[in-house]
């Protein structure tokens, strides 16, 4: 919606999106072959899908690319996300059916770290710009989303101790644009998207 609303994705790294794309899609994966409850396998679908919707803006307004472009980039990815996902929700179910413990574990932590190293980028657009142009409400509700979603793993059949990693992770580097986006306001320039010609 803010992107939307000042029709620019300035200050969002492209990088962190593709990786966050793909990260919901592994942990969608493993969510689903693991036999987590419902709500914790539609989750990454949902976060990927609005992490394409943001993938997509950055098309829009910052290549400028038309509707026919980025509708077949839709496609695109969308048929990627699905072949992928199938892919690996199989590679999943086939680990846990014969007990590979190390690979299950495996599988299970490669989505925490492409959602983690996603960060990074992002950390360098806000050291870059000395500003964080996510929104307040994102930022909180990302950090909601992944406390709320470790204490549900608590009420599942077995705490799962690996899916927790990829809550906690995005949680902690949450946390750190929190405090960034402190330091840059006490510094006098976060928020400078919208006034860059003073």
């Amino acid at each position: 919606w803010q992107n939307y609303r000042r029709k620019s994705t300035e200050g969002v790294s492209a990088a962190m999106l593709y990786l966050w794309f793909a990260g919901n899609m592994l942990y969608g994966a493993y969510a689903a072959a693991d036999g987590l409850y419902f709500g914790l396998v539609i989750q990454p679908q949902l976060f990927a899908f609005f992490t394409l919707l943001n993938i997509l803006q950055v098309y829009w307004y910052a290549h400028n690319w038309g509707m026919a472009k980025t509708s077949v980039a839709c496609v695109v990815l969308c048929a990627v996300y699905a072949g992928l996902h199938v892919g690996f929700w199989q590679a999943d179910l086939r680990a846990i059916a014969d007990h590979h413990d190390a690979a299950v574990t495996f599988l299970g932590v490669l989505p925490a770290i492409f959602i983690a190293v996603g960060f990074f980028p992002e950390f360098y657009v806000c050291v870059k710009e000395q500003s964080v142009e996510m929104s307040n409400f994102f930022i909180m509700l990302d950090i909601l989303g992944g406390v709320f979603s470790t204490i549900s793993l608590a009420f599942d059949h077995t705490f799962d101790y690996v899916a927790s990693i990829t809550y906690l992770i995005v949680v902690l580097l949450d946390i750190v644009l929190v405090f960034m986006k402190v330091y840059f306001y006490i510094r006098g320039t976060q928020g400078k998207f919208g006034h860059r010609s003073s």
